[in-house]
């Protein structure tokens, strides 16, 4: 059941089905979950997103961060590119980017979202009585980042080794 955009005024009510949780929503898609849906509460997404201003408080607008990436363009021993994920705040993100590559200590660079018309993909949430709906806007113009989890095991890692050394 797709026919419904998030701005409208009343979002259907006779869902037989709801879908399953998708933790990195990608390209143009709509989702109804279930109110229970832990993830679906959270607003959980695998890609950075912050919260936007929006100018309906029934709706809950987040826009992608985009990837912070080695300029070096190195892999990790496993293989892997490094993909980490952008900090929320905008003077946290710039201090990122002066730090250096955690695999090559090469430095660092942001590469923004731009995958709606050259604008930031949109993710919007809005909870209506037993229902959860989703709508993204735009595809991702760039890699996935590290997941939350992952993110935290690095930093944790790193800061065993800094306290080893």
């Amino acid at each position: 059941m797709t026919n419904w955009d998030i701005n409208d005024i009343k979002l259907p009510q006779e869902v037989k089905q709801t879908d399953w949780f998708q933790e990195w929503p990608d390209s143009y898609v709509k989702h109804i979950y279930s109110s229970d849906d832990k993830n679906a509460q959270r607003h959980l997404s695998s890609w950075a997103m912050r919260n936007t201003n929006n100018h309906n408080s029934r709706i809950l607008k987040k826009s992608c961060l985009g990837v912070v990436v080695c300029s070096n363009d190195c892999s990790a021993t496993d293989g892997r590119k490094i993909y980490l994920r952008p900090a929320i705040c905008d003077k946290a993100r710039q201090k990122q980017q002066r730090k250096c590559c955690p695999n090559c200590s090469g430095p660092l660079k942001l590469i923004s979202c731009r995958g709606h018309g050259g604008y930031p993909v949109t993710n919007f949430w809005r909870h209506e009585g037993p229902f959860i709906f989703f709508q993204s806007k735009g595809a991702h113009d760039h890699p996935r980042p590290e997941t939350k989890l992952e993110a935290e095991a690095r930093r944790s890692i790193q800061k065993a080794h800094t306290a080893v050394a």
